[in-house]
């Protein structure tokens, strides 16, 4: 079977396609991956040649994204500026291919999956299927299903938008029709796959006979392994510390951020382990309390850990809640303000704040809870609740079944 595999944007939208890719080769399919550069490197690691996409730089994406609602206009914007290139792998590499499976973010591949008439499965890694449900993508998570209803009327607008502007040009040319509503294009004739766990975030009501998905639990992939031996003995050398890191999101001022934290550790005499990420955090002289590090393997770290600060990433957030860890999440753009709402309602974890408004006092109090076990019963409690499935083995699993019984 000849699967194509593309995907775009930050760390985690890009290493589960990687990741599932890999075991499709193994598998001894007939594999197409196409990546942003920064991640050719670990995708040659793990067995894969990848087509890289020349105008996309997941580093410049993050770094100037901005926040709130400008980030979701911007992220539109970004990806818009390489719908050409999209559109120039994925056609080239499906003229005999079985399959196509993209993440949410690459938007001709409905229109490619249709032109070819093969199936397309795409990869979520929020809630992304509209509803009655907050968009994970709006800041405000607490309002009324109307009001949310509204919400995802104007992210489909947006949408839309897009569409009319560069995807139907090229639908007509290749002699299928428009493309009229932006929900109907990106969910009628694919099959989306929620790679998040049922237990942390419910389905809606409203998706009933509406569309066609899958829950295959997160796409943990390779987050176990070794840990620095300088880190293990820091970590054994006293308390339980917390661990703070933003991974391949930036902080506008990661220098103001950076005090922050070692005035807070000065503050309670509590112990940080500090993740440096695409931001450069703790790029200063450092408090002797503060550990800081690398990329390193969170599914290793993160039990040692009395507590987990961070953006809010999908994948962070399900680690920390996979090893029964309280969270503190800073959220600036897409989903993160929807799992900083999640963690705060299932209480394993306080009310998430902007990271351009967390004090120093703020930072203290997070620190002192976490070390004296606060939210830490009912975060273990989520843990044992949670399915703890690998989305990775699993959407390599439902593709397999689902193309077989389509064929047959």
């Amino acid at each position: 079977m000849k699967i194509v595999l593309s995907s775009r944007g930050s760390r985690g939208d890009v290493n589960p396609i990687i990741e599932i890719a890999a075991i499709f080769k193994q598998m001894g399919n007939d594999v197409s991956l196409c990546v942003p550069g920064v991640f050719k490197d670990y995708s040659i690691k793990l067995g894969l040649d990848p087509f890289t996409y020349k105008d996309e730089d997941s580093k410049a994406l993050m770094k100037d994204i901005g926040s709130g609602l400008g980030s979701l206009k911007s992220s539109l914007a970004f990806f818009a500026n390489s719908i050409d290139e999209q559109f120039d792998f994925m056609l080239n590499a499906t003229k005999d291919a079985d399959v196509l499976v993209t993440t949410i973010n690459e938007v001709v591949a409905p229109t490619v999956a249709e032109y070819r008439n093969i199936p397309h499965f795409r990869i979520g890694f929020a809630p992304v299927l509209p509803g009655n449900h907050p968009p994970p993508f709006m800041p405000w998570q607490n309002m009324s299903p109307a009001f949310n209803r509204l919400g995802w009327k104007g992210l489909n607008m947006l949408s839309k938008i897009i569409i009319n502007k560069f995807i139907n040009k090229k639908r007509v040319e290749l002699g299928l029709q428009k493309a009229k509503d932006a929900n109907q294009y990106h969910t009628g004739n694919s099959h989306t796959f929620l790679a998040i766990d049922p237990v942390l975030s419910p389905p809606c009501k409203s998706w009933e006979n509406r569309y066609n998905y899958n829950f295959t639990g997160y796409c943990y992939g390779q987050i176990d392994g070794e840990l620095d031996p300088a880190l293990l003995e820091f970590i054994e050398n006293g308390d339980p510390p917390v661990y703070i890191g933003f991974g391949s999101v930036y902080i506008k001022n990661s220098e103001r951020f950076t005090k922050i934290v070692i005035e807070a550790v000065e503050k309670t005499g509590c112990r940080v382990v500090l993740g440096q990420g695409w931001t450069g955090l703790g790029n200063r002289q450092i408090n002797k309390n503060i550990f800081s590090v690398g990329d390193l393997h969170h599914g290793t770290l993160f039990p040692k850990m009395a507590g987990i600060v961070h953006h809010g990433g999908s994948g962070t957030t399900h680690t920390a809640a996979r090893a029964g860890i309280p969270q503190f999440i800073l959220p600036q753009i897409i989903d993160q303000y929807y799992w900083g709402n999640q963690i705060f309602k299932m209480d394993i974890g306080p009310k998430s704040i902007s990271p351009n408004k967390i004090t120093t006092e703020r930072l203290a109090s997070v620190l002192v809870d976490f070390t004296r076990g606060k939210h830490k019963n009912q975060a273990r409690h989520l843990a044992q609740s949670m399915q703890h499935q690998d989305g990775v083995q699993e959407i390599v699993n439902l593709v397999n079944k689902i193309v077989i019984k389509e064929k047959d």
